[in-house]
């Protein structure tokens, strides 16, 4: 059987990655995995096992179109207390983490040639999403306070001058993956003035927002602050109670819903995982989410000493107040991408910035992730790392 010839000609092709990022090594600051010490896994058993009891013949039918309501309803509680949200569960649908709703939306908004507009680097798995579909990504400048909405309206002002109103502008507003920082009040306030002034809506990313190491109060989500549904808003608890179970959440204008519904929502995850997910969060979250800020700031505080002992001073860093990942700067002409092999070989992964481009530019910037490893593991790999790009001449000027 020739099934190469009978492949639908629309099939999304894969974006292209370095091969070395699919590779197995013991060190690895390429994935915000789930932190493995913190993983609930007596706590998740004896949920399931409570809401076998009480809900297990519910599993011979199939779940409600959005998902399990009782989720839904927590969702929108936690949101309220959290993120400044008033919603409603009816406008909540569940998703196979929070790139299941990611796709589910933009399968129904972009086609070919829209435009997107994003941060100046933005998380590799959804700018594939939107270069599979043949969307035009325009990145927008970005500091520690999160994107330049002074540029961005510039660029909006721009393209609409010139017949281009962008689609959309898809933002990752908290511990912005993968350059760590939090969009500002003020500029969450013009974000939202760009977005309506324009007809313009927002995709608010807030998959680490219960990860809030230390620093200030975080500022509310713009979906809080939206008053004319110019935000759609998705989340996960794939990174906080493991990434296997592919839980995550969108919540959408009445009108985004009932399209969305027409198309089935894009499959819903396992309503066996979120009747786990919410008998444990319904006892645990807040006691949970404490001790994995904890340990996520063991880790951070362990990478940030390693780089400041085996990085040099040519190189900068951040330093996040949450998240999972650490964004580093290299000297100009660094190719990381092209050392990445040499960093497998010793048993080191990360992610070279140019994934995080559609134009797969800035090779001279990583992403390290620290979820995963112990901090001892940590130090180790750091040392390692540091060696390799020193062999390599990465750290010349």
């Amino acid at each position: 059987m020739d099934y190469e010839n009978l492949f639908a000609r629309t099939l999304i092709k894969p974006t292209e990655m370095p091969v070395g990022m699919a590779a197995n090594t013991k060190y690895v600051f390429s994935v915000t995995y789930t932190d493995s010490g913190t993983l609930p896994y007596q706590g998740l058993s004896d949920a399931l096992s409570e809401a076998m009891h009480r809900e297990g013949r519910d599993l011979a039918m199939y779940p409600p179109p959005q998902g399990h309501e009782g989720m839904r309803e927590l969702i929108a509680e936690t949101l309220a207390e959290n993120r400044e949200v008033k919603t409603s569960p009816d406008s909540i649908f569940l998703s196979a983490g929070a790139s299941g709703g990611i796709q589910c939306i933009l399968d129904v908004f972009i086609e070919p040639g829209d435009i997107v507009l994003v941060e100046e680097f933005t998380y590799m798995g959804s700018l594939a999403m939107l270069l599979q579909r043949g969307a035009e990504v325009i990145h927008v400048p970005t500091d520690q306070d999160g994107m330049d909405t002074d540029v961005l309206e510039d660029i909006v002002r721009d393209l609409v001058f010139n017949g281009k109103r962008p689609k959309m502008i898809f933002t990752i507003p908290l511990y912005q993956n993968p350059m760590g920082m939090n969009l500002s009040l003020e500029r969450r306030k013009r974000m939202l003035k760009v977005s309506q002034e324009y007809g313009i809506p927002i995709l608010e990313n807030e998959s680490y927002a219960d990860f809030q190491i230390d620093g200030d109060p975080l500022p509310p989500a713009m979906l809080g602050m939206d008053e004319s549904q110019s935000v759609m808003y998705v989340s996960s608890y794939t990174k906080l109670l493991g990434c296997g179970l592919r839980l995550g959440y969108a919540v959408v204008p009445d009108v985004v819903r009932d399209t969305l519904a027409a198309i089935q929502f894009g499959g819903l995850p396992s309503h066996l995982a979120a009747m786990a997910v919410h008998g444990y969060l319904r006892s645990y979250r807040k006691q949970h989410v404490q001790a994995t800020a904890v340990a996520l700031g063991a880790k951070r505080d362990a990478m940030l000493e390693a780089l400041r002992e085996h990085f040099p001073p040519i190189c900068t860093w951040n330093r996040p107040q949450g998240g999972m990942m650490i964004w580093v700067r290299l000297p100009e002409g660094a190719d990381t991408g092209s050392v990445l092999d040499k960093a497998v070989e010793a048993d080191v992964k990360y992610n070279p910035g140019s994934v995080f481009r559609a134009d797969r530019g800035h090779s001279n910037y990583i992403r390290l992730t620290y979820s995963h490893n112990t901090p001892q593991e940590i130090r180790e790999g750091i040392a390692i790392l540091a060696d390799v790009f020193n062999r390599q001449g990465l750290f010349e000027s």
